[in-house]
């Protein structure tokens, strides 16, 4: 009766271990397939980004072609970007150093990646000081085409920062350009600073401010009420100084 009993457990247990092994496998074929069925999509997508992005082309038998190895037959066109503002166009001419002649890379295609070489150079014009130096890529390059790069030098140009434009920036420029090394050069002449502060009437009195028009040197107590109509006028559009000795001359003047 036991024996009886233990093979009717035996024979529960093998056909329950039976019944979940069948369930398992079949669970286990319906999830591959549609894991594939995925991937399949996921690769199609991404080959379709990719060609509309121009980084993939189909040809008509269906191979693919990476466009940045194809483009004007495996060669590039070649040219020198320069954004200087207009403060260095007459200095810089005859004291740049022959390496401002580097090509850039015309492929618009490439990008910027985190583990792109990137190298920034710094010059110094009343010097002649050139230092050099490979840097970690900064996040907000990451991502960007050569033209794209090209936009946030000449935006950064426009909108310099105050310890730029005290230290008289006056060109920032791309000199290479491709997926696996970007170099950029920044270009100083304090020369070129000819003004220190820049005054301007605001609620009434005058607030000093350094000259990139933007970082505030001193808020002063000085009125403008008292003053001509032609100096309010000149003091609502801003009056540019060259030095402290100036400034204080202007303001112990405006104050009297």
């Amino acid at each position: 009766m036991k024996i009886k009993k233990a093979f009717v457990y035996f024979i529960s247990f093998f056909s329950l271990a039976v019944m979940f092994s069948v369930c398992y496998f079949l669970s286990y074929q319906n999830a591959l397939r549609k894991f594939n069925e995925n991937a399949v999509e996921r690769n199609k997508d991404l080959i379709l980004s990719l060609e509309q992005n121009g980084f993939l082309q189909i040809d008509k038998e269906g191979t693919s072609t990476n466009t940045a190895q194809n483009v004007n037959n495996g060669q590039t066109n070649n040219s020198t970007v320069n954004m200087n503002n207009s403060n260095a166009a007459n200095t810089t001419n005859s004291q740049e150093p022959e390496e401002s002649t580097m090509t850039v890379d015309t492929v618009d295609e490439a990008i910027i990646l985190p583990s792109t070489q990137y190298v920034l150079q710094t010059y110094d014009i009343t010097t002649g000081d050139m230092a050099e130096e490979e840097l970690k890529v900064p996040s907000y390059l990451v991502g960007l085409t050569r033209m794209q790069v090209i936009e946030y030098l000449h935006n950064y140009m426009n909108d310099l920062n105050f310890d730029e434009f005290r230290n008289g920036l006056t060109s920032f420029e791309l000199l290479t350009f491709s997926g696996k090394k970007v170099t950029l050069r920044k270009t100083y002449n304090k020369d070129l600073v000819e003004n220190q502060f820049f005054l301007k009437s605001q609620n009434g009195k005058i607030v000093v401010y350094y000259g990139d028009q933007k970082t505030i040197y001193e808020y002063t107590e000085v009125t403008v009420d008292h003053l001509t109509q032609y100096e309010q006028l000149k003091l609502e559009e801003g009056i540019f100084v060259k030095d402290e000795e100036e400034l204080y001359s202007i303001l112990e003047n405006y104050s009297s």
